[in-house]
């Protein structure tokens, strides 16, 4: 059978983009599978997809393509189809040629069934398909209550006129059949899909609680924020991170500034793939007041985090078994004490917490993937005896303008890949590489032997910035027979950089992979990158240095790097804190010799050779460290201009290195973004100084001070 998924922008991110490639993938192990993007804005999907299953797209909208769109005169114009679901289009509005070329594959696929994902392409699906020619499928990823009452009522009526409507959860197809009880159409629920996961699962023994989701308003996350500002004066070690992206991220910031917990809650911006985040969660948090489905907290459950939910229609109610495999929290009353007291229960008692990872692991394999395509399989299977041969078949071939478009494209796409192919000499497959981090900070690296023809291969781990490549490392891989995961499909390649070995250079190390020893270099993708085993303390390293360590990551360009600490002497930020004069620095001491030192706190002014100011600083036997810096001083060379102040631990009164405080702990392999320091303020003649905190592009610790004239009324 041959199954057709309409997306609108399939380049972007989202839950329906998420829940359509991993449905996708599933049916292609079957069936021959096709997603269809109506509009393109990326040069690739920011989702990974089966590679059985063809994407394609309709409108290219990438300026530097060759295949741009946005020039065309009907691009320009709007289209005319459901006009009332524009709100959630206005990035990518529909277009008069967007609908054209919709309309002109609806009209020539020879697909069996066709299945549109949102309100927009449900209706363009129920008035332009060839109706008898394939099954017309509409599905809802959000829920029929949540549709403005025009966009509602648009997709009402061309629900009558498909085969099927699939919601993601029995209470909203309860909600559809009451609203539409004389449609011909078959209303049903299939859940979401969510594959096996391939990172570790986690272990429970972390001290954080993870959500997840895109910062919009119907998720809530300033009660989250609310309801953890509780659980943080009753549990100062744990802490709260929420990954996402979107137009709630500065009001949530505020709020994390007004409650005062820096450090404690974490925005830590999107990630993909997720799995490697909830694996260093103890519990998850949902505080929606909405939601469809609830795919982040099958996510979370299948890695054995247990969820804490709103019990909100429809989804959390019909996974989360309450006190069994979650906490399902009364929409009633205060909302924010509720989660809090739910997080709480779970956080003091880690029995009940540990049995519900195990049951809530268990129960989530419901929507592995291979369950779910066959819930599809059997509805599509039960749909096929609507179809009629009334309807004209599939034209045999294209229109010609459609025919020269494409031999355009498929010429241009040749001539493309001749040109690389000549430019590298050879076909250079990219080749992706997992990277995971061991109990004691080693670095696990593998990858497929079936990207390793005709080895021996090596890693090159090359300082980034060291044009003289005097910097580099080598690591040959070693063959395994087997798979070494149950969730692994081939055999593998596998090295370990022992943390034991000779502390790599500080800086940044760029991962590149090579054939023998005089083979072509090049870079290699970032596969799985798990780094959850470095929440926990750092083991001291044989070398003595006050800090070592290495953190894999992912570039901007989806390639695998590492983040290299390497500092004889150092000082770990623990907290910075405002008082009513200045700011307050805690830490500790690392390094041989450096605890019996006296340190006093530096502030150097950037862009000065001799201005600074000198305050004192406090440490005790056991490398604990304690700094004020008043403002007063800093008001005395300010000068009422913007400016930086780099900080330092300087020996007080003896020779020695100054010492940057930073945070190089954790698993973040830069800090800029993520952790934030609440800002401090001095009044002083005629305004008032503001220094704020924050971490540089190395983690170490500047401020930021500015001067706010007060205009005198």
């Amino acid at each position: 059978m041959k199954i057709t998924f309409l997306l609108y922008n399939a380049y972007g991110i989202g839950g329906t983009i998420r829940a359509t490639t991993n449905l996708a993938g599933a049916l292609a192990e079957r069936h021959q599978v096709e997603i269809v993007s109506c509009y393109r804005t990326a040069d690739r999907m920011s989702l990974p997809v089966d590679p059985r299953v063809r994407v394609h797209d309709l409108v290219d909208l990438r300026p530097t393509s060759r295949h741009y769109a946005g020039d065309d005169s009907d691009q320009r114009l709007p289209g005319t189809v459901c006009p009332h679901d524009a709100p959630y289009t206005s990035k990518t509005p529909p277009s008069r040629l967007g609908e054209q070329r919709l309309a002109d594959f609806l009209h020539s696929t020879d697909s069996d069934a066709v299945i549109a994902t949102r309100p927009y392409l449900v209706c363009f699906l129920a008035d332009r398909a060839r109706t008898g020619s394939y099954l017309r499928i509409g599905q809802e990823h959000l829920t029929h209550a949540f549709h403005r009452e025009k966009l509602r009522s648009d997709q009402d009526a061309a629900i009558a006129k498909l085969d099927a409507f699939v919601t993601v959860s029995e209470g909203d197809a309860h909600a559809y059949r009451a609203a539409l009880p004389n449609a011909p159409t078959r209303l049903t629920h299939i859940p979401n899909c969510c594959p096996a996961p391939r990172a570790e699962a986690a272990t429970g023994a972390s001290r954080t609680v993870v959500a997840a989701g895109r910062l919009i308003p119907v998720k809530r996350y300033d009660r989250l924020v609310t309801a953890f500002a509780k659980v943080a004066a009753q549990h100062p070690d744990w802490t709260l991170r929420i990954y996402g992206r979107g137009r709630e991220r500065a009001k949530l910031l505020r709020r994390v500034d007004e409650l005062g917990l820096h450090g404690r809650v974490l925005l830590m911006g999107p990630h993909t793939p997720i799995d490697t985040e909830w694996a260093k969660g103890a519990i998850a948090a949902v505080s929606s007041s909405t939601e469809s489905f609830g795919m982040t907290i099958v996510e979370a459950m299948l890695l054995g985090v247990p969820v804490v939910s709103t019990d909100c229609d429809y989804g959390p109610r019909e996974i989360i078994n309450d006190g069994v495999d979650g906490v399902l929290v009364p929409t009633s009353g205060s909302v924010e004490d509720n989660i809090a007291d739910a997080l709480s229960r779970l956080i003091e008692n880690d029995t009940e917490r540990l049995r519900m990872a195990e049951a809530a692991r268990h129960s989530a394999r419901r929507y592995l993937p291979d369950h779910i395509a066959r819930q599809y399989e059997a509805l599509l299977a039960d749909l096929r005896p609507r179809l009629t041969a009334s309807t004209t078949p599939p034209p045999s071939r294209p229109r010609p303008e459609h025919t020269a478009r494409t031999l355009r494209r498929r010429a241009g796409v040749l001539a493309e890949r001749l040109g690389v192919a000549a430019r590298l000499g050879k076909s250079l497959p990219p080749t992706t590489v997992d990277c995971r981090v061991a109990p004691d900070g080693s670095l696990l690296f593998r990858t497929p032997t079936r990207d390793l023809p005709g080895g021996p291969w090596q890693l090159v781990l090359r300082l980034r910035g060291d044009e003289t490549l005097d910097t580099e490392m080598r690591l040959p891989f070693r063959h395994s027979s087997a798979p070494e995961r149950a969730a692994d499909a081939a055999p593998a390649a596998n090295l370990v950089l022992q943390r034991s070995g000779p502390p790599l250079t500080e800086g940044r190390w760029d991962v590149h992979l090579q054939q023998g020893t005089d083979g072509r270099i090049r870079r290699v993708h970032a596969g799985l990158v798990e780094t959850s085993r470095l929440l926990d303390s750092p083991l001291p390293h044989p070398s003595g240095a006050g800090s070592v360590g290495v953190i894999p990551y992912v570039t901007k360009n989806g390639y695998l790097a590492l983040r290299a600490w390497h500092r004889p002497e150092h000082a770990e930020i623990h907290t910075v804190a405002t008082t009513p004069d200045g700011i307050a620095l805690e830490g500790t001491l690392h390094g041989v010799g450096v605890r019996s030192n006296r340190y006093r706190l530096t502030a150097r002014l950037r862009g000065s050779d001799d201005l600074c100011v000198h305050t004192s600083c406090h440490a005790d036997g056991t490398g604990a460290f304690h700094a004020d810096l008043p403002l007063h001083r800093l008001a005395e060379h300010h000068r009422k201009r913007n400016a930086v102040w780099d900080i330092h631990l300087t020996p007080h009164d003896a020779p020695g290195p100054a010492i940057r405080p930073a945070r190089l702990s954790g698993d973040s392999a830069t800090h800029p973004g993520v952790t934030t320091f609440p800002t401090a303020r001095h009044t002083v003649p005629g305004g008032v100084l503001t220094a704020q905190p924050y971490l540089t592009v190395h983690n170490n610790l500047a401020l930021k001070a500015a001067f706010q004239a007060v205009t005198a009324l």
